[in-house]
């Protein structure tokens, strides 16, 4: 089965790190297959070098997820639009994600059997 992840939560969100387990969990099942995340609003702060906090929450999601994408060949796409928006750009980006449009979201959803959203 084919899931796609649509991840709104901010990176100093629990929702933000939640997406992560489910990730995990989805990737280390046998009968599921991650077929796309999409990271969207606040989210594109998890694919941002460098992303601090105050309190470290923030920078411990995104180290987070960062790690995990660098150890897992998912394809981890970043909404343009809301990065460009959030000052999130091309020079920022962390390895791992790449940025693109609402259609690859759209996408997802064809080539997807479930979807699930966190944030």
């Amino acid at each position: 089965m084919q899931f796609a992840l649509l991840v709104n939560a901010a990176a100093d969100s629990s929702a933000a790190l939640t997406a992560l387990h489910a990730a995990r969990a989805l990737t280390a099942h046998p009968d599921h297959q991650l077929y796309r995340l999409f990271f969207y609003r606040d989210a594109v702060h998890l694919a941002q070098r460098h992303a601090w906090s105050a309190d470290g929450n923030q920078a411990n999601a995104a180290q987070q997820w960062q790690q995990w994408l660098g150890d897992n060949p998912v394809d981890a796409v970043v909404c343009v639009g809301a990065a460009q928006r959030r000052g999130v750009v091309p020079d920022t980006l962390a390895d791992g994600f790449t940025l693109a449009g609402l259609g690859q979201w759209a996408d997802a959803l064809i080539n997807s059997d479930r979807v699930l959203q966190f944030g």
